[in-house]
């Protein structure tokens, strides 16, 4: 039976296949970190921060999980001492690069373009002074000195292989698209990006061709081209059924986020895309029509079909978020700093990339797919199993589709105490005494 200081030395094996002890050491020298000869070093803080987060322990308890004769003081400083661009750089790392092979190695493939998919959520953070006002609050919420502030994440991940590649945490009031250009840097040329109505610009289709990219997003209503189009939107020729050749001109309006000289050099630029009509049928629900559109011109080497099956796998990012902040609890964060919430967002992700490499390399070994694999056998795994000894054969999800299933019902919510539904120091006054 494995023991608690075994799970320690788990992390610390894996966590070495991705990003080795040294390079860790080096990476902080080469970012100009100092530090002394300590019990807790960066590369054992490290670890014992991935640890705590997938024993779902305190501070206090990290020390007891690893068998370290540590305080909770004592973990906390040395989590502060961390540099939150080591974090980035490791979580960077975390993720195989494209060109490497093998279980769980490099983004998946189509037809020769490595795929990766963009998209955004959110999550709760705790209700401190620096961190509400960085991240905010809903609507709903602000004035009444209750709620969580609500940071949004914006990540870019792999199709099959489900790596983060680059997250970004933004304010509760900033939209995603106006960082999508910032994500757009950590994909390569020749690179393939899915993303989901929103996220469809002209200027951002335009910066993925500039940099040798190319993307493919589903189109908002009021974007597809009908008929001969309108304005800045034009239809050229037909290239198929419900597959078009369009034209997408700049328009006159600078966007918010883009500087003006990013915009002076797209201003009267035109750009030739594909854009292509599907149906989406679902047991239950109305048939509706869909649109994409992608810079992927050529109907023979990129066929509509294909292409539509593909955007449907886009989906996926969903359990991706699902993973991240259901299975692994980052939906609520517990730092109560500004610093600390960054650290820990990074630190969460280092840890799922850690995950995915383990399902990468049991779906090499079952002959399964890396999406197939089951992520809470995995963890379990990885916090349960022996050091030292290669992944068994882990659970693997079904193929479920068209699955219906009736409404969920509870008999219990399981609540211990009613919820807090207003500012706590006014609940907390005392009550009145009434002197006679």
């Amino acid at each position: 039976m494995a023991t608690f200081s075994a799970a320690l030395r788990h992390v610390k094996e894996h966590l070495d296949r991705l990003v080795p002890e040294d390079q860790v050491r080096q990476l902080c020298r080469d970012l100009g970190y100092r530090w002394r000869d300590r019990v807790l070093g960066p590369a054992v803080t490290v670890q014992l921060f991935l640890l705590q987060l997938l024993a779902r322990v305190s501070m206090r308890g990290v020390g007891r999980v690893a068998e370290l004769s540590v305080t909770a003081q004592a973990v906390c400083a040395a989590k502060m001492r961390l540099p939150l661009a080591l974090l980035m750089e490791l979580v960077r790392r975390s993720a195989p690069a494209a060109s490497s092979a093998g279980g769980g190695g490099g983004p998946t493939t189509w037809r020769g373009l490595p795929v990766y998919v963009a998209d955004g959520t959110g999550v709760l953070a705790q209700d401190a002074a620096p961190v509400a006002g960085r991240y905010g609050k809903a609507k709903n919420q602000r004035g009444t000195g209750w709620g969580y502030p609500n940071p949004k994440l914006l990540a870019l991940f792999d199709l099959e292989g489900g790596f983060v590649r680059r997250i970004i945490a933004l304010p509760w009031h900033r939209q995603e698209f106006t960082c999508l250009a910032r994500l757009f840097k950590a994909l390569g040329r020749g690179a393939l990006a899915l993303g989901d109505r929103g996220l469809a610009s002209f200027a951002h289709l335009a910066l993925l061709l500039d940099q040798g990219a190319h993307g493919c997003f589903r189109l908002s209503r009021g974007q597809v081209v009908f008929g001969r189009g309108r304005a800045s939107r034009r239809r050229v020729r037909p290239l198929g059924r419900q597959d078009v050749l369009v034209r997408w001109q700049s328009g006159g309006r600078r966007p918010g986020w883009m500087s003006k000289t990013r915009w002076a050099a797209l201003a009267g630029r035109e750009l030739t895309l594909r854009q292509i009509a599907f149906r989406v049928r679902r047991p239950g629900f109305r048939t509706h029509w869909a649109w994409i559109v992608t810079t992927l011109c050529d109907p023979v080497a990129y066929p509509a079909e294909e292409l539509v099956e593909l955007y449907g796998k886009r989906w996926q990012v969903e359990v991706c978020f699902r993973d991240l902040k259901r299975t692994l609890g980052m939906s609520l964060l517990s730092a109560k700093t500004l610093a600390g919430t960054r650290k820990e967002i990074l630190a969460f992700v280092l840890l799922y990339n850690l995950i995915r490499a383990a399902m990468g390399r049991a779906a090499a070994r079952q002959g399964v797919a890396a999406d197939r694999v089951s992520f809470v056998d995995a963890l379990r795994w990885l916090l349960w199993g022996t050091p030292g000894t290669p992944p068994p054969a882990l659970a693997v999800n079904p193929v479920r589709r068209n699955r219906a299933s009736p409404p969920r019902r509870v008999k219990s919510k399981g609540y211990q105490f009613p919820p807090l539904n207003g500012p706590r120091d006014e609940l907390a006054k005392p009550p009145c005494e009434v002197m006679l």
